[in-house]
């Protein structure tokens, strides 16, 4: 297990740095950059300012020249500068990333506590009235687009019966402990059951033909046939093949989390990575969106990764030489 892993790790190597071009260059290629977006607001500047304030952050450089600059300060450590918020990246990222993390996995732990039972529920009683009600919402649930349902339950409950606020991260002047932390989950309630809501419609599907799958096969008729609670059946000898093929799913749902929050933080005014990821793109400022878009293609790597360990963990005749 050690080799495979020090192999997979060596491989992710080339396979970022391809990753990190391509954004790069697809970045480079969006029309205006920080530069141009000033002079948007003052159109009197001169032109030779302009010419002045593009080579001094080196915005006048061919691509590959200012990609093989990036790459060499981010090896370093080094992520750069944001020209809007005139701060480094690394300290924008660690001042909103805990936001971003308690949102993100506070709407996912509530998806699984509501998409595992559902699910297999739903398959245990296939074809009821239960399995098409479940089976209907799933499929509504992922088939909505997200800002469209954060909007409607903003509408309901925070401007219709005015239970929760409507966005935002706190109320001003609230004192520090528990008033402050009482106020923050009132904030957080409607974007982490959007983010709850829509991931759970997605995993309840998987966790319900998983877990149909694994109830045809031959050794639960085996374990039925020899007089086993039905419960022992399901928990025991079912639930723990079923939840193989989630492994993938679940591997690759918390990097699609960190994929849709800027959709979620936006609608809701939430300040995380994801706002921050729409604000520098539309601002033009693409060190600061490179930098964000290589923390959620590191996430899809290392979860890729850590998927086939949980195979092995799972089912024991998997063997990684």
């Amino acid at each position: 297990m050690a080799r495979y892993l020090a192999g997979r790790l060596l491989q992710m190597v080339p396979l970022l740095v391809g990753i990190s071009f391509l954004l790069f260059f697809l970045l480079s290629l969006a029309p205006g950059d920080p530069v141009d977006m000033f002079i948007m607001s003052d159109p009197n500047v001169d032109a030779r300012n302009i010419e002045a304030l593009k080579h001094a952050y080196g915005l006048d450089q061919p691509m590959i020249v200012r990609y093989v600059k990036w790459l060499g300060r981010t090896v370093r450590g080094d992520l750069g500068w944001s020209l809007r918020f005139k701060q480094p990246v690394s300290q924008l990222i660690a001042e909103r990333l805990p936001n971003t993390l308690a949102l993100t996995m506070t709407g996912f732990l509530l998806a699984l506590m509501l998409a595992v039972p559902i699910g297999i529920y739903a398959a245990l009683r296939q074809y009821s009235l239960t399995d098409y009600i479940v089976s209907f919402l799933s499929f509504l649930g992922f088939s909505v687009p997200l800002f469209w349902f954060g909007i409607v339950m903003i509408y309901i409950f925070a401007v219709k019966w005015r239970l929760v606020p409507p966005g935002g991260f706190q109320t001003t002047g609230v004192a520090p402990g528990w008033p402050l932390v009482i106020d923050r989950l009132r904030y957080m309630l409607l974007p982490a059951a959007v983010v709850a809501f829509y991931t759970a419609a997605l995993l309840v599907r998987y966790v319900r033909s998983s877990m149909l799958e694994a109830l045809r096969q031959d050794y639960i008729r085996t374990a039925r046939s020899k007089g086993l609670r039905e419960r022992t059946v399901v928990n025991k000898h079912a639930l723990r093949n079923a939840l193989m093929p989630l492994v993938t799913i679940l591997s690759l749902a918390i990097p699609a989390l960190f994929g849709g929050a800027p959709v979620t933080e936006t609608v809701f005014g939430w300040p995380g990575t994801g706002q921050l990821l729409v604000q520098s793109v539309l601002s033009g400022d693409h060190i600061v969106a490179m930098a964000m878009l290589m923390i959620i293609a590191v996430l899809v790597v290392a979860a890729s990764l850590a998927a086939d360990v949980a195979y092995a963990w799972l089912d024991p005749r998997i063997r990684y030489e």
